[in-house]
């Protein structure tokens, strides 16, 4: 951010009576921050009965091909306003805003279904702006906007007051800060705490530690306008390097939430949080992996103590900046009743009735009954192995008949996993919990598929580290684990070993981030599980890898969620190609 702003002919220095121009910028502030690799949220799914945490890309119109960033709410009557600033180009006749900084708003309520985007709007504000935060103790938006001069580098902090009319947002009443701007300076990303009486922005005036630092000032009251002069935030929260975007939420006043460069980082800009007390800030906290990243991670927003938001320009994300947040999902008991199902079940989800009387509980043993169907014709699948574990042991393994049903007897109050086989396609199987059954018969239906399809599920960005439990074909955590699944799919392969050509395994991924991204992703995730069947004894010469990126999405249901959509996309597909 330059100083000087008149050039010569011949380079740049002050007092040169020729046409206002800017200077060339400073170089930029050598940064060597050290390296941080830990992983603090937890996103691994630990079963039924658990909380599962999810980083999720807001969906449009919150995120579009332009930078979205610097979220931040205000009520309304339906619960809260986004606003958020973007260099999008406005669609909007009356409203010229084509590609520059601009604040943008959607309707946020409290289930999180988001309305259309509309602009806010007025021939006061500076152009152009963004970066904004709407301060509860004052009724005031503080936001920041190009200054009034030449200087594209030079921007100001504004005040304003806003009217929400259903999903409109307009400005009014707008107002430099002057006690706190600084001439040919940048001031921007204005934070208040929850009284009202701290401002906190960003700055890279002479007096701090270099680059920009985050600032401070206070005033008496939360109806002062007097505020004090501003001063870098103390050691330790500024470098060298850019600290940016700061935050303190409503419901942790001692709590500053900011991006740095100048940290030990995962890399480029991480989120940090350093803890307030007297005037005293502790040695700030990396949030860590999988929020932060290779990329940059700015401007963190925590809505409340369950909804936290970040704008980041990881691969993933359609291009440039868009805005993230953690969503969580509870996964539910799974309690088997008993009935046979009038559909085939999926992995856990056994139906059974509790609508009718039931008999006392039969003391004998259960019968299985298991429907065995194989390739797209759902033919019976004579002649294939069927088999049932217990604690990981076989008691017993048979041959299905023609018909394509067998039964079994197996003891009460226990689990059992009841799998089928063939050399000339893949697997399946069930888990049977009769735990407190209270039926004589159970039937289990089997198909073994010509191509299977299995979905190891991965952190957010990630290759080599899945989610413990895959994902079934409605995008719902199974209870299978990826390395169950493996040990299955390798078992076959070696079954149908003297036959097999090769094993072709193509990686899929969901429709979040460009081709040639999802194409190195997809390749990467199938190279993992190829790894994977070599330490199981797949021979290499057998596997062949490919990926399909993201140019082959499943079949998108009616009413089905992005969430679901992307889950159930992200899979691995085996084919087995025969001499």
């Amino acid at each position: 951010m330059g100083v000087c702003l008149l050039v010569a002919a011949v380079g740049c220095r002050e007092g040169v009576e020729v046409k206002p121009l800017v200077c060339p910028p400073p170089p930029q502030p050598v940064c060597t921050p050290g390296g941080y690799d830990k992983t603090t949220l937890d996103t691994l799914f630990h079963g039924v009965g658990h909380e599962q945490n999810h980083i999720t890309m807001l969906p449009k119109p919150e995120n579009s091909a332009a930078n979205d960033y610097a979220i931040a709410f205000i009520p309304s009557a339906s619960g809260y306003i986004a606003l958020f600033t973007s260099d999008r180009v406005n669609e909007d006749p009356d409203v010229t805003s084509h590609g520059m900084q601009q604040l943008y708003s959607a309707k946020f309520i409290r289930t999180t279904q988001y309305g259309p985007f509309k602009t806010v709007a007025s021939g006061e504000a500076p152009q152009p702006l963004g970066a904004g935060f709407y301060s509860k103790a004052d009724g005031l938006f503080y936001f920041s906007a190009k200054a009034n001069n030449t200087d594209p580098d030079d921007y100001d902090l504004y005040t304003a007051r806003l009217s929400v009319q259903g999903e409109d947002v307009t400005m009014t009443d707008i107002h430099p800060l002057s006690a706190l701007n600084s001439e040919r300076y940048f001031d921007s990303q204005p934070t208040l705490d929850p009284a009202g009486t701290h401002i906190y922005f960003v700055s890279d005036r002479p007096g701090g530690n270099g680059g920009t630092d985050i600032w401070y000032s206070e005033r008496p009251s939360a109806t002062s306008a007097e505020w004090s002069a501003p001063q870098p935030l103390p050691d330790p929260v500024n470098t060298a390097c850019d600290e940016i975007s700061p935050f303190i939420p409503s419901y942790d006043p001692n709590t500053l939430y900011f991006a740095s460069n100048g940290h030990a980082t995962v890399g480029g800009y991480d989120l940090f949080k350093t803890r307030i007390s007297n005037g005293r800030f502790s040695e700030p906290e990396n949030l860590g992996k999988p929020i932060n990243t290779a990329a940059d991670e700015v401007f963190p927003f925590a809505l409340n103590d369950t909804a936290f938001f970040w704008s980041s320009n990881v691969a993933a994300s359609e291009s440039g900046m868009n805005l993230y947040t953690i969503t969580r999902t509870f996964i539910p008991q799974i309690t088997a009743k008993g009935q046979v199902p009038q559909e085939r079940p999926q992995i856990g989800e056994l139906q059974m009735d509790t609508t009718r009387e039931v008999a006392p509980k039969p003391l004998g043993p259960v019968e299985i009954i298991a429907h065995v169907s194989r390739g797209g014709d759902n033919r019976p699948a004579a002649g294939a192995d069927i088999y049932v574990r217990q604690d990981s042991q076989e008691i017993y393994r048979g041959i299905i008949p023609a018909s394509g049903i067998m039964g079994f007897k197996v003891n009460r109050e226990a689990d059992y996993d009841v799998g089928a086989e063939t050399e000339e396609a893949f697997f399946d199987v069930r888990h049977v919990d009769l735990h407190g059954f209270k039926d004589s018969v159970l039937h289990v239906y089997l198909h073994l598929p010509d191509t299977l399809v299995i979905r190891i599920n991965f952190p957010f960005d990630d290759h080599e580290h899945p989610y413990e439990f895959t994902i079934d074909e409605n995008g719902q955590p199974s209870s299978m684990t990826w390395t169950q699944a493996l040990d299955l799919t390798a078992h076959s392969a070696l079954r149908s070993e003297s036959k097999l050509k090769e094993l072709v395994l193509i990686g899929h991924t969901d429709s979040l981030g460009s081709d040639a991204y999802n194409d190195h992703l997809g390749l990467q995730r199938a190279l993992f599980v190829a790894s994977e069947l070599e330490k199981r004894g797949v021979p290499s010469d057998l596997i062949h890898v490919v990926s399909s990126g993201r140019r082959e999405p499943v079949a998108r249901r009616p009413g089905e969620s992005d969430e679901i959509f992307r889950l159930r996309s992200r899979r691995v597909e085996f084919i087995k190609v025969f001499k």
